[in-house]
């Protein structure tokens, strides 16, 4: 007994140096283990954050591009709809007919009136699906008070051969809203060199052809369109004066 406990006295001194020698190792052991683990999650918010800021400038990119092409495509069919107006107006014109206008008198018979902003004539226009009607057409700028916007409009009068007169127009047609200017011009070669002039009012003719501007504006940008009507019947007026 005395052996054994003179064997223990002389094992405890080492047993608790080795003891307090391993553990501030495992504990330095722990440590180190809880800041790698703290650095890997780290860089993982770092790559997140990373990856979230590449795909916001991929998301601009392709907002902003996004938007350009919706301001062009709009921008096309906005010009594609003035072009159609202008297209309307030329087939319109091209066919106006050699007949008084119901302003006429006996002393001053007038096929077409033309101003800068309007013109009127008569023309066979499409009545339904099948049928037609001969009718005084009238073209100029409408606007339904001080405040709305302009629109090209067009009145039509119902005519019966040369008959002269006043008679009733119909509720105007609009053609194309937001319309800011429109001109006319009337050519005149039937005496002399050929010539426009933005006035027409000459007796039994018809003016040799039209050209004419539409500017409209819409959403803050400003679209045109020109156009050119060669009058069909004043061929045929020139050739049986010669």
């Amino acid at each position: 007994m005395s052996r054994l406990s003179h064997n223990c006295g002389r094992w405890l001194p080492g047993f608790l140096f080795l003891k307090s020698s391993l553990e501030p190792r495992r504990l330095g052991g722990i440590r180190a283990s809880s800041a790698s683990v703290e650095g890997f999650a780290l860089i993982d918010v770092l790559v997140g954050l990373a990856l979230v800021g590449v795909i916001s400038s991929l998301m601009i990119v392709f907002l902003g591009q996004a938007r350009t092409m919706m301001r062009i495509e709009k921008a096309i069919e906005m010009q594609m709809e003035v072009d159609a107006a202008s297209r309307f107006l030329e087939t319109a014109i091209s066919h106006a007919e050699a007949l008084p206008l119901s302003k006429s008198s006996p002393d001053n018979v007038i096929y077409l009136s033309g101003e800068p902003a309007r013109i009127e004539f008569n023309g066979v226009q499409a009545i339904g699906f099948s049928s037609s009607a001969l009718r005084e057409i009238s073209v100029s700028l409408g606007s339904e008070d001080s405040r709305a916007e302009n629109f090209l409009a067009i009145f039509q009068k119902p005519r019966r051969g040369n008959e002269t007169g006043s008679s009733t127009a119909s509720e105007p047609v609009r053609l194309i809203a937001g319309v800011t200017a429109i001109k006319f011009e009337y050519l005149d070669n039937s005496a002399g060199p050929s010539s426009w002039s933005d006035k027409w009012s000459a007796q039994r003719r018809l003016p040799t052809a039209v050209r004419f501007t539409i500017s409209v504006d819409r959403d803050g940008a400003t679209y045109s369109s020109a156009g050119f009507a060669r009058l069909e019947l004043a061929d045929t007026q020139a050739r049986s004066t010669n």
